[in-house]
């Protein structure tokens, strides 16, 4: 399958799974020297191979007509230090939800978790769309992390290819809704 085909289908599945809201979410392809990307501002159920930009590894947009998401700066920044080929970033809300609750993933919970999703980390808040959060997102890419929860914003998910990526991101969702729901019903009990 084309990559831009794969993005727009990849995307439209984010939301389809309540990983994403109409507008909210990123994701991206590298390729070589160059990275296709999700525009900024098109609704998911609106957006066709044609409205996928393609940037130069260091930020220049070499095709398309759209602005290229907000969170390009963390898409290239991963790449750069990574030998990833795929990147999607989205608005989870039950990680979110576990983590507002000062809660975290494990990788124990469930065996799936731990069978696809090798190293996750967190990072307090910081404004989306940053230099600042592409810089510590990276980091913790380059320090082994595969998933990485954006506290109070969304998660990251890499991987060689958008189903990987995006299956880390559905594992990671169930865990923490198995966990939000163990602690719900603990709480129950007490």
């Amino acid at each position: 399958m084309d990559p831009r085909s794969q993005i727009v289908k990849y995307f439209m599945e984010t939301y389809n799974k309540g990983l994403n809201t109409l507008m909210g979410g990123n994701i991206s392809v590298r390729i070589g020297d160059s990275v296709l990307i999700t525009p900024s501002g098109v609704p998911k159920t609106e957006l066709t191979i044609n409205d996928i930009v393609k940037l130069s590894i260091s930020g220049n947009v070499i095709e398309g007509t759209r602005k290229p998401s907000s969170e390009w700066r963390m898409h290239l920044s991963i790449y750069k230090v990574s030998n990833y080929t795929a990147v999607i970033h989205a608005h989870a809300p039950s990680i979110i939800t576990l983590y507002l609750a000062g809660l975290s993933l494990d990788l124990n919970t469930v065996s799936e978790t731990k069978a696809y999703i090798r190293k996750i980390s967190d990072i307090e808040f910081i404004k989306p769309g940053t230099q600042e959060l592409a810089d510590e997102v990276s980091m913790r890419v380059r320090d082994g992390a595969d998933l990485i929860v954006l506290k109070n914003h969304g998660v990251v998910a890499v991987g060689y290819s958008l189903p990987e990526a995006l299956n880390k991101i559905e594992v990671a969702e169930d865990t923490a809704k198995i966990l939000l729901t163990l602690r719900l019903m603990t709480n129950i009990k007490a």
